[in-house]
């Protein structure tokens, strides 16, 4: 590898990953702004339904897309010179998963009401009737039981716009893939909620907006693709078999649904032990310390071709490089937030409603969860894409069997904070995992000297924050959470610059080649 080719790779993965961390910041914000609306205009309860049935509707999912969307990138990227090849690629991808997408939706409508019993769904309303739980409607549903059946519909159309939008990835054209998601799926989403609410509609506020706006967005990436690679119906349709993507395929299905469920668990396991109300208490908490998750598929969604190519040329030290340079970039990037969330968790929950505040512990256990699996994450996708996949599974199998057990027994006790304590003890061993394997398996490693930067003006960051958090907390909710935010922000970046930008990052910051 010609080293001067470097900084023009950094290039291109600070400008795609600037434009995925930015589509995907924008979507998370307006989700963020969704489950606001949810807490506010229909209830903890609506949220926690809400909560559990997209909880549902994401391990179904990804069990449908069954790896092939990791496939799609990287056979998409190796047969790229190929033409025909790719395309078979892509097409053979979105076939796959569809029909794997569809025996799962039509079991989850088929058992909604017993699986809405199990998560111990509650007694919102439909429209404007109140829902007696007492008399089951329907063969023992409630609204999560409805919730269900109307999500379970988008699943396919979810799992082709997935695949679609990673079959463009495989060609590093990650645009079409942030619009479907993170612009057109939330907007929509967002938009018929506060329609459907102000309506005085708030049973159909929760069941139509997320399926509708699966469709648009489906529909939408579906002509992206066929107008940028010229796929359609019939390719999809006639797309030879590909033992090798198969082989690449399942066993991602497997390291994919076991982190899904992952994912998920604590939801899950607060709906069947307390119901939805505490899992709609737990919600905005969850998705709060999403922001910050967004950094990893930003950067991971563009660096996993990269790899792909760079092992397929067996290039391990450009891979190294590589490796460490996108690690310090996302440390960077979600430092500042992760502090702000962890010293001052109370206002940012207050915005929801005075009830939430008391899972002020768990965001800032969640929040560390994610700056733990940010740092960790890009092993996970270095070892997918070296053909690793079977080692990948077995690290999610064991952090997964890890949470189940810290769940299990620090839910009862603690509740909210129990389950976001589970989830952090779970993602510090498995990053742990993915860091010694990718040192051992493939000789690189992640850490730097360049971090003791981000780390030393995080540690500055997080004692400004906390000697200011008494008069913060005298605030109102919105004036203390927007001016924490500016306090973390400024103090971090003026640190960053005390300790000096790095050669490789200055060079990008100028636009020098």
């Amino acid at each position: 590898m010609n080293r001067n080719s470097s900084p023009s790779r950094n290039m291109l993965i600070a400008g795609q990953a600037g434009i995925s961390y930015g589509g995907f910041l924008f979507g998370q914000a307006v989700r963020f702004a969704f489950n606001l609306a949810v807490a506010r205009m229909l209830g903890e309860e609506s949220l926690g339904v809400y909560a559990l049935a997209l909880a549902v509707m994401q391990i179904v999912e990804t069990f449908g897309v069954a790896g092939y969307d990791a496939a799609a990138v990287r056979y998409v990227n190796i047969y790229q010179a190929e033409g025909r090849k790719a395309s078979d690629a892509a097409g053979l991808a979105i076939r796959s998963a569809l029909f794997m997408s569809l025996v799962p939706a039509l079991l989850v409508m088929f058992f909604s009401a017993p699986l809405a019993r199990l998560l111990n769904g509650g007694s919102a309303s439909l429209g404007s009737a109140p829902l007696d739980v007492s008399a089951p409607l329907g063969g023992g549903g409630t609204l999560l039981h409805f919730a269900l059946l109307s999500y379970a519909v988008a699943v396919p159309f979810n799992v082709v716009a997935m695949v679609a939008g990673h079959a463009l990835q495989g060609h590093r054209d990650l645009v079409p893939k942030i619009v479907a998601t993170q612009l057109i799926a939330p907007v929509a989403m967002l938009a018929l909620t506060l329609l459907l609410a102000f309506a005085d509609a708030p049973g159909p506020a929760l069941l139509v907006p997320y399926t509708a706006a699966s469709v648009l967005s489906c529909l939408w990436i579906w002509r992206q693709l066929r107008l940028k690679t010229g796929i359609g119906i019939r390719e999809v349709l006639g797309a030879p078999a590909d033992r090798r993507m198969k082989a690449f395929a399942f066993p991602l299905l497997g390291v994919s649904l076991v982190s899904m469920i992952a994912y998920w668990l604590d939801i899950l396991l607060l709906g069947m032990l307390g119901g939805p109300v505490l899992s709609g208490l737990y919600q905005p908490a969850a998705r709060t310390a999403g922001l910050l998750r967004a950094v990893l598929p930003a950067f991971s969604g563009i660096a996993a071709p990269l790899v792909a190519a760079l092992q397929a040329g067996d290039e391990s030290a450009e891979t190294g490089r590589l490796y460490r340079l996108v690690t310090r970039w996302m440390v960077l990037l979600v430092t500042p937030a992760t502090l702000f969330l962890m010293v001052l968790p109370e206002p940012v929950l207050l915005l929801f409603g005075p009830r939430f505040s008391a899972s002020a512990p768990a965001l800032a256990l969640l929040a560390a969860a994610a700056f733990v699996q940010s740092f960790g994450g890009i092993a996970g996708t270095v070892l997918s894409m070296a053909g690793h996949g079977r080692v990948t599974f077995l690290n999610a199998l064991v952090a997964l069997a890890v949470q189940v057990a810290l769940s299990v027994l620090l839910i009862p006790l603690y509740g909210t904070a129990g389950a976001a304590a589970a989830s952090l003890g779970a993602m510090l061993l498995l990053s742990a995992l993915r860091l010694l394997q990718v040192s051992r398996v493939l000789g690189v490693s992640s850490f730097s000297a360049a971090l003791w930067k981000p780390a030393a003006a995080g540690a500055g960051t997080a004692i400004l924050l906390w000697l200011c958090r008494p008069w913060l907390l005298g605030l109102g909710p919105a004036a203390s959470a927007l001016t924490g935010v500016v306090i973390a922000s400024a103090g971090y970046l003026a640190l960053t610059l005390l300790f000096r930008l790095e050669a490789e990052d200055r060079e990008l910051i100028l636009g020098k080649h």
